[in-house]
């Protein structure tokens, strides 16, 4: 299966939204903390584009990024760790394709830092596969992020993501890309 992204206009909308929530410290020796769960290459993708707008909004203060895979999520130790990144994140990215729902491990990753986190602010990014339905809303799993960013005491900024899949017969199956913001 090849896998491209089709750019819009809308996907970087969110990333000019980030500078609202960002907060730079003063004190330009602590470093902004980001924690980014990925599903596959092109929700990596997705996610460095976050990462580079967080890395433009910190200037001169220092970014301490943190990169998971979501597969690997299901390895106690990863799972451990991602966890622990997480609670201390200013800024959580979790790109994934799914809009219904994912695997066991991204809800017991979730369940383990959100109640815990040890800062009291941060923003949430959600970046999501967009559905075959034009203006149908993220799903599932944008419901349960608005219920995690609640919950961790976060912003949530959500952006539903254009791609095209191409299947080894050749056939593409399409996205509409859709932006929706949530406080």
């Amino acid at each position: 299966m090849k896998t491209s992204s089709t750019r819009s206009a809308q996907n970087g909308i969110h990333l000019t939204r980030l500078d609202r929530f960002v907060t730079v410290s003063p004190d330009s020796n602590l470093p902004l903390n980001i924690t980014m769960l990925y599903e596959d290459d092109q929700t990596r993708e997705w996610a460095r584009e976050t990462f580079e707008e967080v890395c433009k909004l910190a200037g001169e203060q220092p970014v301490r990024p943190t990169w998971w895979r979501l597969s690997n999520l299901g390895q106690p130790g990863v799972l451990a760790a991602a966890s622990s990144t997480a609670m201390r994140a200013d800024v959580i990215v979790i790109s994934v394709h799914a809009a219904e729902g994912l695997p066991l491990p991204f809800y017991t990753w979730t369940n383990a830092w959100a109640s815990h986190r040890l800062e009291l602010n941060g923003v949430l990014v959600g970046l999501l596969g967009a559905p075959g339905v034009k203006n149908q809303r993220s799903g599932r799993v944008g419901d349960f992020l608005r219920l995690l960013a609640k919950q961790a005491r976060m912003h949530l900024l959500l952006d539903q993501r254009s791609c095209s899949v191409e299947n080894t017969n050749g056939h593409v199956n399409g996205h509409e890309a859709r932006f929706a913001l949530r406080f």
